[in-house]
């Protein structure tokens, strides 16, 4: 050893190279499990269903000084039957829409595989449905159109009803353009009280409502306002000279006793029949005929000289059963309480449907709904408050329908002729006690007095 210090080599560590990255596509977000729209599925129904509904109904689309926009949009309709969105989205063709539609038509064969090739987003109905605005924002975020009934059920009164205030916040946020849809004629021609459809005239009118823009102008109530004037009407339609269409069918009135069971003349409820074109009370004989225009021409024996017509068609006999039906709900109101079978969506079976699964007793008061019974073996005790329950949905003399947690249950009653009833007073209910009212007034309801 020379007494220096020898230095150490250190050992050269090889840095690896970063692997240069290759450009990867832009994949389009993904919508909550809602595809676009099939195509050919798109291209079939149009093909073969829209010359059956253009002969039978004259199905008419009307897009007048519409002027569409580019990237995503939303289109607003009223709604009337269960066949309204497949309507709108044929008059709306070659442009593809996704859809809102009810979840229970999920549950059945073969809408469970139909409903999701037609893109259709499903949707909790008067329940809080988190997954569904996601779907909404998703579908709009790739640069869709999207349909919506902001009503949340048909029309129960042949009238526009009405929507959750909640709709203008969230066209608001959502901050796309905005198309109306107006349907006229679907409710005769297709009533949900018969059984068959009847001839006649469906016309379909859009119309640019809100930009991006005006979306940023306006608040909450101006927007929920600028929709109820739209879907209500009286902005797009003036007095006809002569009636829209004419709706042939044998027995027009076949089934409208069990819609309207209510007698406007002597007040009596569930007293109404029906006998091919005439509808009249069983307990004091009142009677109109239904005509092929869609007007109810009453017996003149019970109208007074120089005095109007009690009811002059459909929907001011329903808006008269409305108004009788209101005086009834007050905070002393005769309780309802109903035996009912319950039953629930069949659980691991694609488009099972539902199964009967229990019983017990339903009860309605001034606070809302309550369950009673048991569901699978197991005692159950449910409640739906009328604050957050502004309307229900139904099935025609049969059944009401509930969500409950985000669970569908179905409540059938021994006597299922009260049904459409039990929907009028549930709404009656929550626009008269509820703390805070969830829906705006609507147009000729009769929820309102005039």
């Amino acid at each position: 050893m020379n007494g220096k210090k020898t230095k150490e080599k250190e050992p050269k560590v090889k840095v690896p190279k970063e692997p240069k990255l290759k450009k990867q596509k832009t994949k389009e977000p993904k919508a909550q499990g809602i595809k676009r729209p099939n195509g050919v599925v798109y291209f079939f129904v149009y093909t073969f269903i829209y010359p059956v509904l253009k002969i039978c109904y004259g199905l008419k689309s009307d897009r007048k000084g519409l002027k569409m926009p580019k990237g995503p949009y939303i289109v607003l309709s009223n709604h009337m039957t269960m066949h309204d969105f497949i309507l709108v989205m044929l008059a709306f063709y070659p442009r593809k829409l996704n859809a809102v539609a009810a979840s229970k038509f999920f549950m059945y064969k073969p809408l469970h595989k139909f409903m999701p090739l037609m893109g259709c987003i499903p949707k909790n109905m008067f329940d809080p449905d988190v997954r569904s605005v996601m779907s909404i924002k998703s579908v709009l975020k790739r640069g869709d159109g999207v349909l919506l009934f902001p009503e949340g059920r048909c029309s129960s009164t042949h009238a526009y009803v009405g929507i959750h205030k909640a709709t203008g916040k969230l066209i608001k946020k959502l901050g796309v353009p905005v198309i109306s849809s107006y349907l006229e004629g679907v409710n005769n021609c297709m009533a949900h009280w018969r059984k068959r459809t009847r001839f006649g005239r469906v016309r379909v009118t859009f119309r640019n409502l809100f930009s991006a823009e005006d979306l940023k102008e306006l608040d909450v109530d101006e927007i929920n306002a600028a929709i109820d004037l739209r879907l209500g009407g009286p902005e797009l339609t003036t007095p006809p000279k002569k009636p829209f269409a004419t709706y042939r069918a044998r027995k027009l009135a076949d089934g409208l006793d069990q819609f309207l069971y209510f007698c406007p003349k002597c007040e009596q409820e569930f007293v109404t029949e029906t006998d091919g074109n005439t509808i009249r009370c069983k307990a004091c004989g009142f009677s109109a005929v239904l005509t092929r225009q869609g007007k109810l021409v009453v017996d003149k024996s019970f109208c007074r000289e120089g005095e109007p017509a009690i009811i002059d068609d459909v929907t001011s006999w329903m808006k008269k059963q409305v108004q009788f039906t209101m005086k009834s709900v007050d905070e002393n109101m005769s309780l309802v309480l109903e035996n009912v079978k319950v039953r629930t969506p069949v659980v691991g079976v694609p488009g099972g449907g539902t199964e009967e699964s229990g019983l017990g007793n339903m009860r309605l008061d001034p606070e809302g709904w309550h369950f009673d019974g048991t569901i699978k073996g197991e005692a159950v005790s449910m409640f739906f408050p009328i604050d957050t329950l502004p309307a229900i949905s139904y099935d025609h003399c049969d059944n009401f329908q509930l969500y409950h947690e985000g669970n569908f249950y179905i409540f059938i009653p021994e006597d299922p002729r009260p049904c459409f009833k039990y929907v009028i007073m549930t709404e009656g209910l929550h626009r008269r006690f509820a703390s805070k009212v969830l829906l705006t007034p609507g147009v000729e309801s009769g929820y309102f007095a005039d």
